[in-house]
C-alpha cells in the first residue's frame, strides 16, 4: 500500500461507502499519488538564453547537477523581429553593428554558462542562431525532457508582470516539465 492510500485509510478508516470515495477524490487535488511522486527521467535539458537573461542564479546550477548524466542544450536566440525593426529604421552600418553586438553578447553568455554548467559536472552543447524565440523553443523542446527558462526570457519583467510573455506562454503550452528561474 502506498503512502497516499495509507494516509487516506488511516485518516478516514471509519468513513464508509460513497463518502470515502469523495474524500479520496478531494484529497487527490492536494496530494501526489505514488505515480505522480516519481521524478521523471531527465536525459536532456533545453535551456534557452537571450539578451534579457542577465544572470543565472548559482542555485539553478546546483539543481541541474542533480540530473546526473543529463546533457544541457544551451541555445541563444537572437530575435528576428527585433532585427527586422532595426533594419527598417537604421542604415546598413548601424544594422551590422547591432547584430555584431548581439552576437558577441550571446557568445559571451554561452561561454560563461557552458563553463559554469561543466563545473557542476554536466555535459553541455551550445549554439547561437537568429529566429523566433517562442516557436523555436517549442520546436527544440520535442527533442528534450525538460525546459529550463528564465522568467525574463524574451522580455524584461516588471512588478505587474513578473514573467515575460514568452516564458508565460512556454509554461502554459510546453508538453514537458519546465523550470522557471
Amino acid at each position: 500500500m502506498g503512502y497516499f492510500a495509507s494516509l487516506i485509510q488511516r485518516k478516514f478508516k471509519d468513513v464508509a461507502g460513497k463518502r470515502y470515495d469523495t474524500v479520496v477524490k478531494e484529497y487527490r487535488e492536494f496530494l501526489l499519488t505514488e505515480e505522480e511522486a516519481v521524478v521523471p527521467e531527465v536525459a536532456s535539458i533545453l535551456m534557452p538564453l537571450d539578451y534579457f537573461v542577465k544572470e543565472i542564479p548559482p542555485a539553478l546550477y546546483e539543481t541541474l547537477s542533480t540530473y546526473k548524466g543529463a546533457t544541457v542544450s544551451l541555445v541563444y536566440i537572437i530575435d528576428m523581429e527585433v532585427i527586422r525593426i532595426v533594419e527598417d529604421s537604421l542604415d546598413e552600418a548601424a544594422i551590422q553593428d547591432f547584430k555584431q553586438k548581439r552576437e558577441n553578447f550571446g557568445e559571451e553568455l554561452l561561454k560563461q554558462t557552458v563553463s559554469e554548467l561543466e563545473a557542476e559536472g554536466l555535459s553541455v552543447k551550445s549554439r547561437l542562431f537568429s529566429g523566433k524565440k517562442y516557436e523555436n523553443i517549442l520546436e527544440l523542446a520535442g527533442d528534450h525532457d525538460m525546459i529550463v527558462v528564465s522568467k525574463q526570457y524574451g522580455a524584461s519583467t516588471t512588478e505587474i508582470s513578473p514573467l515575460s510573455s514568452v516564458t508565460l506562454k512556454l509554461a502554459q503550452t510546453a508538453d514537458i516539465p519546465i523550470i522557471v528561474y
